[in-house]
């Protein structure tokens, strides 16, 4: 009984503070989370505007993963389709010639989650996508001509929407 009564002026001064400091910052969390919902919704509109620029464009976005990438700059980057863009995520510091915002939530709304390399394809003011990780790895793990990797590739895109 000694030990509830102690906490009693302690509770009721958290009350005295915690009431008024909750109700004074209810204001600010509402306008916070009204500025945060228009600024998604701008940036979705300027995303789809973006894609739309972006109409027919093809991506083969691939990563630093162990010694991959030396594997796909020596074997596939230069040969495939000469219509088809590069992207390269070395940790997270993307290296592409288009807008770094946008490129970065397209590889993070990616859906076939397998793993990089991915395939991308604009079309229609949307992007597809498609990871090619399987079929990549058993190319390189098992010494298959890379040649048949690219032809693999460039059929790939041909599927996406």
């Amino acid at each position: 009984m000694k030990d509830t009564l102690k906490e009693i002026p302690t509770i009721i001064f958290l009350l005295i503070i915690g009431i008024p400091l909750f109700v004074l910052f209810i204001p600010l969390v509402i306008l916070f989370l009204i500025f945060e919902f228009f600024q998604k919704k701008r940036f979705k509109k300027r995303y789809h505007h973006y894609l739309l620029s972006l109409e027919g464009k093809k991506f083969f976005c691939y990563n630093t993963r162990k010694n991959s990438h030396h594997y796909i700059e020596k074997n596939i980057i230069g040969n495939l389709a000469q219509d088809i863009e590069y992207v390269f995520l070395e940790g997270k510091n993307l290296k592409s010639e288009y807008t770094r915002k946008y490129i970065s939530h397209m590889l993070n709304n990616i859906s076939d989650r397998k793993g990089f390399p991915y395939i991308i394809k604009i079309s229609n003011g949307k992007a597809s996508d498609k990871s090619i990780n399987s079929e990549f790895y058993n190319f390189k793990n098992q010494n298959k001509n890379p040649d048949d990797l690219i032809t693999l590739i460039n059929k790939r895109f041909d599927k996406l929407h």
